[in-house]
């Protein structure tokens, strides 16, 4: 099915795929004046990439100050607006962002969720060093698997910092290593002296560089959007709080009293905001949160907290690459380098960070006696050591970037509950079966070619209908996350027992259809469809693997909407003034407390225990009556939430699936448990009402009664 709104917002259009078009006309909706003025908007991200101090953000500065700025490591990245020289265009608005990208590694892992919608990147390089393109293929990689596969990002290598010492590499070397990878053009600059980066330099004309930047982007192929004025006017001052002040996070309604004080001759409601907002974060510039209907005007600082989190993990004292949840939330946690918001606000941002990794399968939240641990596969920094070398059974070499493509592999097959959690290394992941048969993974990635290839091997006991589900469900997480996948399926001779070594020839005899290879010892014949490639592309494995796919994406949702709910009742609470706090008390059924404040600001003692359900499964229509009923799975939950000393509140999250509007409710569980008159039915009948400021003030006053004041 395809939507689409008519210029003026006052007619829907559905297509389906049977050929049929609807058309609806849309009441309630202010529709745009046929006179207004209509402009389609377009925005470049522009993204700076390369190695940590080959010097980015000087020359950065220099791009967009025209002075020279020495700078320590980018931690994250940074966000300006790039002003270049363009032919006007009536129907056309054309702004660029420049995009900063910190180069070490520990940002690694989270700049792929930043580099989609490229319009133009921009390699920096240090012509210094003896091997200067070392790290540039695992760059190149990770732009391309970011982008659309039917879109090549257009693409500029720049040298930088030729003050130094010049130029220690020679033509012919950059022309081969710029038609090998498809860049436009090449350009040598020093952000210090100037030279081709500054205005100034060049007599105050556009520099060579920004010359290059502006005939290199895309226009004509990067998506737009049709601004009405007021919706372009509504942008840029969005925009213009987010740069000009220090104002990070705010709700929306918030933002929306900012906009008609910024604004004041012009006529807007917050549903215009909101669409404001959904434009500017199409092109990345803000990001709305999943929660308390929050804005971040400041979507890099995402990138700066994501790395602290990454860095932790990396630095356990076990090397097991995993920091305890509760840290990352405590005031005590690391945040070195990091533009960090104000404590509130910056809970928050941490939610919607925890929340991030989970949906994009970059962590595992593993419950342990000691808390909740967000482990990372890539952040492992032991070593796989055993006194012998796995036979390899079959492996798999790829282009991307492959701490994603790796830690996304492992956190999916973790998740997928096929089979069962063993050991974790840096370079190796071991699962095994209900009867302790391995199935293991191990990975090499060549550093600057932006290749790695997994590796798969098995206990000789393992059974063949194991292995190929095993083998099938790495194949196709390669085929959807990285590119340029190769297979090499291992073989045995079954005479002599000798391997075929030969791997090319493998390969090509299976292109070419052949069922066997001659074996280079007996000259017998090794068949190259057994079993395990017969079965591989069966239904009976295909749907096993839908299966694991879908439990695995359940798994990581479910965790992932936790801390949405969270993050929405945290939101909620400060919004009304009174104070959350999680708590572990899972066996108790129970997730955090309320307490509410005195009139003087103060905590008042007075507080109620919640109970946190996100998902539209936890309430059922009972048939006989049609209500909604939550059905209690653990009888000591019943016994508990009764016999706490102050009263536990069930909140339920759900969402519309038709709408996709979410609702969060909640009701005095405890009360409603006392007063029933079937003690020991698992059936809570839910009447609960909007979770909202409201909501939260008027459970307050019960505490904190008018003549108690």
């Amino acid at each position: 099915m395809s939507v689409a709104f008519s210029p003026l917002g006052s007619r829907l259009l559905l297509g389906s795929t049977n050929g049929g078009i609807n058309v609806y006309h849309l009441t309630g909706v202010r529709a745009a004046s046929a006179a207004e003025a209509m402009r389609r908007y377009v925005n470049a991200k522009v993204v700076l990439i390369g190695e940590g101090t080959v010097g980015k953000t000087s020359l950065a500065h220099r791009l967009i100050e025209d002075r020279y700025v020495v700078c320590d490591r980018t931690h994250g990245m940074n966000v300006w607006p790039l002003d270049l020289t363009l032919p006007p265009d009536a129907a056309l608005q054309r702004e660029a962002l420049l995009w900063d990208l910190a180069g070490q590694e520990d940002y690694r892992l989270i700049h792929r969720l930043f580099l989609e919608e490229t319009g133009l990147a921009l390699l920096l390089i240090n012509p210094q060093k003896d091997d200067p393109f070392a790290e540039a293929g695992d760059w190149l990689k990770a732009l391309e698997t970011a982008s659309a596969p039917e879109r090549r990002v257009p693409r500029l290598l720049v040298f930088s910092q030729i003050d130094v010492g010049g130029m220690k590499i020679g033509n012919a070397k950059i022309e081969r290593f710029r038609e090998q990878h498809g860049f436009a053009g090449w350009l040598a600059t020093s952000a210090k002296t100037g030279e081709h980066c500054s205005d100034t330099e060049n007599g105050g004309k556009p520099s060579k560089l920004r010359q290059m930047i502006a005939d290199h982007i895309p226009w004509s192929t990067l998506p737009w959007a049709a601004t009405p004025r007021l919706l372009a006017e509504l942008k840029k001052a969005v925009m213009t709080i987010g740069d000009t002040t220090d104002i990070r996070l705010l709700r929306l309604p918030e933002l929306t009293q900012r906009l008609e004080q910024a604004l004041p001759g012009e006529r807007f409601g917050e549903s215009d905001v909101r669409t404001a907002v959904t434009l500017l974060a199409n092109h990345g510039l803000v990001r709305p949160l999943k929660f308390g209907d929050l804005v971040l005007l400041r979507p890099e600082l995402l990138n700066g907290y994501a790395g602290a989190i990454i860095r932790a993990a990396r630095a356990h004292r076990d090397e097991i690459g995993c920091v305890p949840e509760a840290e990352i939330y405590g005031p005590g946690f690391d945040f070195t380098g990091v533009d960090r918001l104000s404590r509130p606000d910056e809970e928050l941002l941490l939610r919607a960070m925890v929340q991030t990794f989970l949906d994009h399968s970059l962590c595992i939240a593993e419950d342990t006696p000691q808390g909740r641990h967000l482990v990372f596969p890539s952040q492992y920094r032991r070593e796989k050591d055993i006194p012998w070398e796995p036979d390899v059974f079959v492996s798999y070499t790829f282009s991307g970037e492959w701490q994603t493509v790796w830690t996304t592999l492992v956190v999916r097959l973790w998740y997928s509950q096929e089979f069962e959690h063993k050991e974790l290394w840096r370079n190796a992941a071991e699962f095994q079966s209900s009867r302790g048969q391995l199935l293991g993974l191990k990975i090499d990635n060549r550093q600057g070619e932006g290749q790695a290839t997994i590796s798969l091997f098995f206990d000789v006991k393992t059974p063949d209908e194991l292995k190929v589900i095993f083998i099938e469900y790495v194949h196709r997480h390669l085929a959807k996350f990285a590119c340029d996948v190769t297979r090499d399926r291992r073989y045995v001779c079954l005479e002599c027992g000798k391997p075929v070594i030969d791997l090319d020839t493998v390969r090509k005899r299976l292109e070419a259809g052949k069922d066997f290879i001659f074996c280079q010892g007996c000259d017998e014949q090794v068949p190259l469809i057994d079993f395990i490639e017969q079965r591989l592309k069966s239904d009976p494995v295909a749907r096993r693997i839908l299966h694991m796919e879908e439990t695995a994406t359940r798994e990581l949702d479910t965790q992932a909407l936790e801390q949405i709910l969270i993050g929405h009742v945290m939101a909620v609470c400060g919004e009304a003034n009174q104070i959350f706090r999680p708590v572990t008390m899972f066996d108790h059924g129970i997730d955090g407390e309320v307490e509410f404040k005195a009139d003087d600001g103060q905590a008042s003692g007075q507080k109620v225990y919640v109970q946190l359900k996100s998902g539209n499964s936890y309430l059922r229509t009972r048939q006989r009556d049609g209500r909604e009923v939550f059905d209690v799975r653990n009888d000591r939950h019943l016994a508990y939430w009764i016999n706490q000393p102050v009263d536990v509140y069930l909140v339920i999250r759900q969402t519309d699936e038709r709408s996709g509007q979410e609702t969060i409710r909640w009701m005095n569980v405890t009360r409603y448990l006392k007063n029933r008159k079937d003690k020991t039915s698992r059936q809570i009948v839910f009447e609960g009402e909007r979770l909202d400021m409201q909501a939260v003030w008027k459970l307050r006053d019960r505490f904190c009664p008018p003549a108690r004041r």
